[in-house]
């Protein structure tokens, strides 16, 4: 699977599929794991998400941050997961 983040795609001519999008899981402010675990994951499950509709590669990948707040209670603090989206593509054959 091609991941391309700039838009450069060396000339390559591509069919779009559709825009797609995945999110790493939910975690606290005190997560042991980095915010580059969290990408990783993410782009982890966008990857799986481009398989399923058969794409060659993936363009125009972007990402975000989502917030929940997980109740009212004393001590409740935010959870947030990273997502991430990108157009599937087929490469077009000549």
């Amino acid at each position: 699977m091609r991941i391309i983040f700039d838009g450069e795609t060396d000339g390559e001519k591509f069919v779009p599929i559709g825009r797609i999008q995945a999110a790493s899981s939910w975690h606290g402010p005190r997560s042991a794991m980095t915010e580059d675990f969290y990408r990783a994951k993410a782009l982890e499950n966008l990857i799986d998400a481009a398989e399923d509709c058969d794409a060659d590669a993936i363009i125009e990948v972007g990402y975000g941050v989502d917030h929940a707040e997980v109740g009212d209670a004393p001590g409740a603090s935010m959870l947030k997961r990273v997502s991430v989206t990108g157009l599937a593509v087929k490469l077009a054959h000549r």
